[in-house]
């Protein structure tokens, strides 16, 4: 059978597994094995069980692809997750008037309108 390569503590079936999970905060409601993407991923996955004997390359180099596709997608995930929280809401008319150097003139209970 194939062997498993380990690259830093990870194996290949960790990456893919992790891979999936990052994959299913992408995607709305469907199973995932049915999206294109995935599909992809495990196609590459399938055909490179022997990457070193097949195409010459280094044992780990597919692992390392990817790991680096699986910190794309986290930082994709924790970029959005941060924009979301510290998105900065409209500006009040005394911000902005304290940013460009206005003063507003006081309100007092008698300016009420009736």
């Amino acid at each position: 059978m194939s062997e498993r390569v380990i690259m830093y503590g990870k194996s290949s079936l960790t990456i893919l597994r992790s891979l999936a999970r990052e994959l299913r905060s992408f995607t709305s409601n469907g199973k995932l094995l049915n999206k294109p993407l995935m599909q992809w991923i495990l196609s590459e996955y399938r055909s490179n069980l022997v990457t070193s004997a097949q195409y010459c390359r280094g044992p780990n180099e597919m692992i390392w692809i990817g790991d680096t596709y699986l910190q794309y997608i986290r930082a994709q995930r924790v970029y959005r997750e941060l924009t979301n929280k510290h998105q900065r809401r409209e500006k009040t008319v005394q911000e902005t008037a304290d940013m460009i150097g206005f003063r507003l003139p006081q309100s007092t209970p008698d300016d009420k309108v009736n």
